[in-house]
């Protein structure tokens, strides 16, 4: 079978330079879950940084090299771009790219910084049945798929809370118009992704926001109170100032728990109590394990060819991505209101 073709439009950190971390598993960027894979050819790059753009070409063993995403989209039979470049340019680029003939598009996250373009261009890869999936790279990760198994198979009884963080540093003053916001926006669309994920659809939000430079600049702190359809209750926080980075999930359920994040992953489940008569604890067992595991962005460019081939849907697809940004725009809502519910669609 012909191998699809494969441009990517951004060689930064996540589009290429990340494999260069000697501490990252491998690959962790796009360009290497593409190249990982036999059923594709990555044969262009785009970037606006000259030089940044010979190193993605000579690191890949690619010479069709542009600076202008619209050159490459003309001038190359692409089957599939990447976008990777920052995100208040993903609408135009993910518009340019459907218009162009693509077959399929796989854009980083988060989807846009404007929530009415990325209703737009969702609604127009939708009507020109071109896959668009966004890289919450979670959603393909061995242990966060069977931690979401355990919970559907009710081995944690009834999910009851779900508590969140992205926390990170202070952020410098960056105009809100330009990054669309902070940590909850750009790692904690991971998270609001996962609440969906694990939780299933939000009735409302509640937000609280720390913006120490104005409401034209992104925050330091976001956290909400999130109500879920099914009746679970959920609490995040993105951002808070922290001296370190974590990323982690709890999941209570009414018979167990799942904590899981960067730092690795526990599952505990209801025992009799050997301290206290008539009373149940949490114990923890032992979580589940994988014969091999495959990194996310192999598993994700296996996914965008799937679902070229099969006119499958994907695991993440763009209205996934949609719906994550819309619970990150009603929660700064929400917050701009004094915490105000916003019901979600």
């Amino acid at each position: 079978m012909k191998k699809l073709t494969v441009g990517i439009i951004g060689c930064g950190r996540i589009g290429s330079l990340l494999e260069e971390d000697p501490l990252r598993g491998k690959p962790c960027t796009h360009a290497g879950g593409f190249s990982s894979i036999p059923s594709v050819k990555l044969t262009a790059g785009c970037d606006i940084d000259p030089s940044r753009l010979k190193q993605f070409g000579k690191r890949w063993g690619v010479d069709r090299l542009y600076t202008d995403h619209r050159e490459m989209l003309k001038r190359e039979n692409l089957d599939i771009v990447c976008i990777a470049a920052w995100t208040h340019l993903h609408g135009r680029m993910v518009l340019d790219a459907a218009r162009s003939g693509v077959k399929g598009i796989y854009c980083e996250k988060p989807l846009t910084a404007d929530l009415a373009e990325a209703r737009k261009l969702v609604k127009v890869c939708e009507q020109k049945k071109i896959p668009l999936i966004v890289n919450h790279e979670r959603r393909w990760e061995f242990y966060y798929q069977k931690a979401r198994d355990i919970i559907r198979a009710g081995k944690i009884g009834d999910v009851r809370t779900i508590i969140g963080n992205a926390l990170s540093w202070k952020p410098p003053k960056l105009p809100l118009k330009l990054h669309g916001g902070g940590t909850l926006f750009h790692d904690g669309t991971h998270l609001t992704d996962l609440l969906l994920f694990f939780g299933g659809p939000i009735d409302w939000v509640s937000g609280h926001e720390v913006r120490p430079y104005g409401k034209k600049y992104i925050e330091e702190t976001v956290c909400a109170m999130i109500r879920f359809k099914s009746g679970a209750l959920g609490f995040i926080e993105g951002g808070g100032a922290r001296n370190y980075f974590n990323f982690e999930l709890d999941i209570q359920g009414s018979k167990g728990r799942i904590l899981i994040g960067n730092d690795g992953r526990k599952l505990y489940t209801t025992r009799k109590s050997s301290r206290f008569t008539g009373f149940q604890e949490l114990k923890q067992t032992a979580f589940p394990k994988p014969k091999r595991l495959q990194s996310p962005f192999t598993s994700g460019a296996s996914e965008m060819v799937r679902c070229i081939r099969t006119g499958q849907n994907s695991i993440s697809s763009g209205r996934d991505g949609l719906k994550a940004l819309e619970v990150i725009f009603s929660i700064y809502k929400s917050a701009q209101l004094n915490g105000k519910r916003i019901k979600m669609r």
